[in-house]
C-alpha cells in the first residue's frame, strides 16, 4: 500500500497527516495553492483508503475525515491480525516438533 501512495506522491500525507488551519485570511496566494494541494493529496489518499479495503475495513474508517487517521485506524486494526498469526505459527512449530513416528508405524500411516 505503501508504495502505491508512494507513487503517487500522497505518502507523506498518509504518514504525517497536516494541520487544517482555521483562519486562512493572512495567508498569501501561495500558501493557499500549497493547502489546497496538500488538501487535495489528503482527499485522493483517503479515496484509494476506501477503494483497497474489504467492506469491513470500509466500517472502520468510513467516519475518519483524514487519510492518516483512517491510515491509523487500519494499523491499530490490524496489529491484532499479525498477533493471531504468530500465535498460530508458533502453535504449529511446537506440533511439528513434537511429531514422533512410531516404529510400528511405515510412512504413509505417518503422513496421514
Amino acid at each position: 500500500m505503501k508504495a502505491l501512495f508512494d507513487s503517487q506522491d500522497n505518502w507523506d500525507v498518509v504518514e504525517n497527516g497536516y494541520d487544517e488551519p482555521a483562519n486562512t485570511d493572512r495567508y498569501s496566494n501561495n500558501q493557499l495553492n500549497e493547502l489546497k494541494t496538500i488538501q487535495a493529496k489528503d482527499k485522493a489518499a483517503l479515496y484509494l483508503l476506501y477503494r483497497a479495503v474489504d467492506e469491513s475495513g470500509f466500517e472502520k474508517i468510513s467516519n475518519a475525515i483524514s487519510s492518516k487517521e483512517a491510515w491509523d485506524i487500519l494499523e491499530k486494526a490490524n496489529k491484532g491480525d499479525e498477533r493471531v498469526k504468530q500465535v498460530r505459527l508458533q502453535t504449529l512449530r511446537s506440533e511439528l516438533e513434537n511429531m514422533q513416528m512410531k516404529e510400528s508405524e511405515d510412512i504413509s500411516e505417518f503422513i496421514t
